[in-house]
């Protein structure tokens, strides 16, 4: 009878002791592939933002009558930052350079200053279709896309609301792939438009933004961060906008005075 207990009892702590392995090694397994996991996902979201190329050097300020003034100049982290005032209704800057019409992404960063209308509109290609991102519209909060099937960012399936705090930086991802339109503002999606069911479309007055440009109304903003990643098959050619990216330069590309399109105020280039 003790012999057959004793033999339970090294049975039962045997048993134990393998479960206790067993536990600590899927204990341990995890960790490892948590870990590997994490790895993979923050070396990607550093590619991801390590392959952004900044546009710089080939904007001009867009002339819409009654614009106000645009100045160039540099963020204390060497960025180019522009300032653009308030217009009679618009003022406003476009991409001269290089810009896909397919499979990219649009990152910039903006805020507004003073005023109470939008404060960001980016008007961006989608194939050989044009839209903008409106951010701050019709009073102040209004978010979406213009146009949709012809209806601006007022009246579509877009339209959303969003409390913008003045003189707070905003981070605005646009993309542009085979199968929708998508829209952030900092981390949360504002706009997905799937591709081929709707026609895409701008309002007329901003026309003078084409390809790629952005601009303000009635309110004074600043830009900065802006840049350009390429996705999909397009991200596979060595095809740069007209400068490098940041991470290839040990200093950044120097900044040139402003072009527009019709006169340039003194005031505008003493700044």
């Amino acid at each position: 009878m003790i012999r057959s207990l004793r033999h339970f009892a090294l049975s039962t702590m045997t048993i134990a002791a393998i479960f206790a392995v067993s536990a600590t090694s899927a204990v341990c397994q995890e960790g490892r592939l948590r870990s590997s996991e994490n790895g993979v996902q923050d070396a990607a979201e550093a590619v991801v933002k390590q392959s952004f190329t900044p546009l710089r050097g080939s904007w001009k300020k867009v002339v819409f009558g009654g614009e106000g003034a645009v100045h160039f100049s540099k963020t204390d982290k060497g960025d180019e930052l522009v300032e653009m005032l308030a217009g009679d209704p618009l003022t406003g800057i476009r991409w001269t350079g290089d810009f896909p019409q397919e499979n990219y992404e649009l990152r910039l960063q903006a805020r507004r200053i003073e005023g109470f209308d939008f404060f960001a509109a980016i008007t961006f290609p989608v194939g050989k279709e044009h839209c903008s991102f409106v951010l701050g519209g019709w009073g102040g909060g209004m978010v979406g896309i213009s146009s949709i099937d012809g209806n601006d960012a007022s009246t579509n399936q877009t339209t959303q609301y969003k409390e913008f705090e003045t003189n707070r930086w905003y981070t605005i991802r646009i993309r542009v792939d085979d199968e929708a339109v998508r829209c952030w503002i900092d981390e949360d999606e504002y706009a997905l438009v799937p591709r081929g069911e709707s026609e895409l479309s701008i309002r007329i007055e901003m026309d003078p933004c084409l390809p790629m440009g952005i601009a303000n109304y009635i309110t004074r903003s600043e830009l900065k961060s802006i840049g350009l990643r390429r996705i999909g098959p397009a991200a596979q050619q060595a095809a740069s906008p007209t400068a490098k990216p940041a991470e290839d330069s040990a200093t950044p590309a120097p900044i040139p005075a402003p072009e527009t399109d019709g006169p340039t105020s003194d005031a505008e280039e003493k700044r």
